[in-house]
């Protein structure tokens, strides 16, 4: 009887969501006509828009600053650096110019390894560079529509082998979803399949899946712009999951969303201070200065008149032009990818393996994570801001400052909470 009761209750649902669609389509129908809808609505068509818009930024030569005035004013910085990073922790891309998404840059964590188990039971881990060293002798780079990954055999500097070849847009029909929760945010992934899984695993040595996000929102369980501290967001009712997929139904509802994210960790952008690089550097020995890649930022800003750590009281970032922001919200704790060998794949030795070790005397900033030293700031864009593109020499401002330093809230993840 109870089984009864279950699957009478599941149809009951499922007749309620058909519905209530079916209701708001014909109402949104009726009102609207069939006048094209001019915001994104839903998730297939906003992909294609984000696309359009990237291919048009490409065909386009011209990549000089938008800004180039006013450098040494004390509120204005350079944009020195922009990264992004197509397959979640191994090397990034230095780029030119990156098109601003809500998720993050375009193409930026779009792809994620997870390692099979070694046991029967098909559970899979995400592959993240603190504990999988070897991630760092992986070196994608973009081509065109394709995204090439070599790998360098550690202390050798050119490719190993064949290089890999994937679509920076695969099609996702007939690939098999693949479940992915990372700080207890899920969302679902499609694996990438057997010639990508095959050329990693050998590599590795281990078992391992490639999977594409597909545009599959993860929810950002903390720091959201416009929202108190402590407060994380929801997952969707499936009658919320259904009506956003409406066209303009959806699009409404997306204007109150800005808590989406792919496969970064727990923001769409990392903003770092070169100043605060150098001073790092000057921790190590003299012959050695700190490789910024390592901090996995995406935008490395720099100034003559900028100080280090100045960086922890940054509530956002101004691109004038642009008419965009970056709103930041928390601050990042760092973990012992630090101290990876890059070259070698393996832990570093001296203090390229004690660079935690060497911030934590004085890095311990944020008591959401009070036993992590503290660099970077993770941000948001603003509404409106996404479809913009930033540039390497664009001149951007500090937009407001914080008088205390923040408090980094995720769920699991920061001091004090489970």
């Amino acid at each position: 009887m109870p089984d009864l009761l279950d699957w009478t209750s599941h149809q009951h649902q499922g007749i309620l969501v058909g519905g209530a669609c079916t209701l708001i389509y014909l109402v949104s129908y009726f009102f609207f006509g069939q006048q094209p809808t001019r915001k994104i609505s839903g998730k297939a068509a906003r992909a294609f828009q984000l696309r359009q818009a990237f291919d048009r930024i490409k065909k386009k030569q011209d990549v000089k600053p938008l800004i180039q005035d006013n450098v040494d004013s004390p509120e204005m910085l350079k944009v020195k650096q922009l990264w992004i990073y197509p397959i979640k922790s191994l090397r990034g891309c230095s780029v030119q110019q990156a098109m601003l998404t809500n998720e993050g840059f375009y193409h930026d964590r779009r792809f994620m390894l997870l390692k099979k188990s070694d046991d029967t039971s098909e559970t899979l881990e995400n592959m993240h560079i603190a504990k999988f060293a070897s991630m760092s002798l992986f070196h994608p780079s973009i081509s065109g529509e394709k995204l090439l990954v070599s790998y360098r055999s550690p202390g050798t500097e050119e490719p190993t082998g064949e290089v890999l070849e994937l679509d920076l847009h695969p099609n996702t029909k007939g690939l098999e979803t693949v479940d992915v929760n990372m700080h207890r945010s899920p969302t679902t992934g499609y694996n990438m399949g057997s010639k990508a899984n095959e050329w990693f695993s050998s590599r590795f040595g281990f078992d391992v899946v490639l999977a594409f996000w597909g545009d599959n929102p993860r929810l950002a369980l903390g720091n959201i712009p416009g929202k108190p501290y402590g407060y994380s967001p929801k997952p969707k009712s499936s009658l919320s999951q259904a009506i956003s997929q409406i066209p303009l139904v959806g699009s409404l509802m997306q204007d109150e969303e800005n808590d989406k994210i792919a496969f970064n960790d727990c923001a769409p952008y990392l903003v770092i201070n070169q100043s605060s690089v150098d001073e790092v550097s000057s921790r190590l020995s003299e012959d050695t200065s700190m490789d910024l890649t390592k901090f996995r930022s995406n935008i490395v800003l720099s100034s003559p008149s900028l100080r280090e750590w100045e960086e922890d009281y940054w509530a956002s970032i101004e691109f004038p032009t642009l008419d965009a922001r970056i709103i930041l919200t928390g601050n990042c704790g760092r973990c012992a990818s630090l101290n990876v060998d890059y070259n070698m794949g393996q832990p570093g030795k001296g203090k390229e393996g004690e660079i935690l070790k060497l911030m934590q005397k004085d890095r311990r900033v944020d008591e959401g994570m009070k036993y992590s030293p503290i660099f970077g700031r993770y941000g948001f864009v603003s509404k409106g801001g996404e479809g913009k593109v930033v540039k390497v020499g664009d001149v951007c401002r500090i937009g407001e400052r914080n008088e205390s330093g923040t408090t980094f809230y995720w769920p699991g993840l920061s001091t004090g909470t489970r």
